[in-house]
């Protein structure tokens, strides 16, 4: 039996739309968007497609529940 070695990437959860402040519990099929600065990566996820585009206009407009926001480069 063999295995792949290479590098494992680990990612952070963001459940917590910033557009509306709910949690979501169930995450299989919600629009999402990956932020990544440097090593760090993070998955955001949103209630509905709007959500993540009025997100995406302008992130540093809307709170992170859990992680602050993220410095855009």
């Amino acid at each position: 039996m063999q295995f792949n070695t290479g590098v494992l990437k680990m990612y952070r959860i963001e459940t917590i739309d910033p557009i509306t402040g709910k949690s979501l519990t169930q995450l299989v099929d919600m629009p999402y968007v990956i932020a990544n600065v440097d090593d760090d990566s993070l998955v955001i996820y949103f209630e509905s497609e709007r959500n993540r585009d009025l997100y995406l206009q302008d992130p540093t407009r809307h709170r992170l529940q859990h992680y602050g926001h993220l410095s855009q480069n």
